[in-house]
């Protein structure tokens, strides 16, 4: 309650009186309170909190693993501009997807890769010194801050084909039974029913994807997939250099263009009731026409 007070009179200041402050939203009853607000001059969206260190340790973490390889942050980047282009992302507190755990999917994802692109958080913990230690709140946040001390990954797989084996990974995800654990980089059983479940990498009690519906959850997996047979179909005939249509990465964030290769696919096989309704209509507009006169034209019956 005291957080929530704070964090109310800082709003409230910045709102009348913070230099380029603007769209100042107190978001005070999440789990963890905070003032959001975007600042004109840099372009950047804020999130103030209090007392959070944990977060600044996630912060941290991230920080790390983004540098460890070139290939992390390009693909975060990519798919959150993906995931922002389908509205699978809000920034407004909702039943959708955040950006931390598009992250930690990305994460996760690169964990998974032969051989690993990143570490498992446990690995890091390995490594650590006694410098390193933390613990908050209870919570082991220890792992190594040196990265020299990382050894580098010796997977080769290129950007391109990353980005389309992450849509194709959790296009066929078994998110119905399993959850994401970057702390021990591997697939394990959802200790609760919700429709997605990410494993906080300090406070694993915590689900940071808990507000996901079923349904966003359901359109993330469409656009994965639908995601996936674009750029699959795109690997067999690549445009020419002169050629003006969108192509690769540019076709995925435009929706219209990935809403007609949807179409594309409605037309090639179609439902087997709407292969009979079709049938149906052509059998009931042929009964509508009569027969033929002696000169081979067609008479067509009408009613008043």
């Amino acid at each position: 309650i005291a957080t929530q007070k704070i964090l109310s009179v800082i709003g409230e200041c910045l709102d009348q009186f913070g230099p380029g402050c603007v769209g100042v939203q107190k978001i005070l009853n999440a789990r963890c309170p905070l003032v959001r607000f975007s600042h004109q001059a840099s372009g950047f969206q804020c999130d103030l909190t209090t007392n959070n260190r944990i977060a600044l340790k996630s912060s941290e973490l991230l920080y790390i693993y983004g540098a460890l390889d070139s290939r992390v942050r390009a693909l975060v980047f990519s798919v959150r501009c993906w995931a922002r282009a389908h509205s699978l992302t809000s920034s407004i507190p909702g039943a959708w997807i955040t950006n931390f755990s598009l992250t930690m999917m990305v994460i996760f994802f690169l964990q998974r890769r032969s051989p690993p692109i990143l570490p498992t958080l446990d690995y890091l913990e390995n490594l650590a010194d006694a410098e390193d230690k933390c613990v908050i709140e209870g919570h082991n946040c220890t792992f190594i801050r040196d990265l020299n001390r990382i050894k580098p990954s010796e997977n080769t797989e290129t950007l391109e084909l990353l980005l389309k084996e992450f849509f194709e990974y959790f296009g066929n995800f078994a998110f119905n039974k399993n959850s994401i654990n970057i702390r021990q980089g591997r697939e394990q059983n959802k200790p609760e029913s919700s429709p997605l479940h990410i494993q906080n990498p300090f406070e694993t009690s915590l689900n940071i994807s808990k507000n996901v519906t079923q349904s966003q959850l359901q359109k993330f997996v469409d656009l994965a997939r639908e995601s996936a047979w674009i750029l699959h179909q795109q690997d067999k005939d690549r445009p020419s250099p002169s050629g003006n249509q969108p192509w690769g990465l540019a076709t995925l964030l435009l929706p219209s263009v990935t809403n007609s290769f949807s179409l594309a696919k409605k037309k090639r096989k179609k439902p087997a009731s709407e292969r009979i309704k079709n049938l149906l209509e052509s059998i009931k507009s042929s009964g509508a026409e009569g027969p033929s006169d002696t000169n081979g034209k067609r008479t067509v019956s009408t009613q008043a």
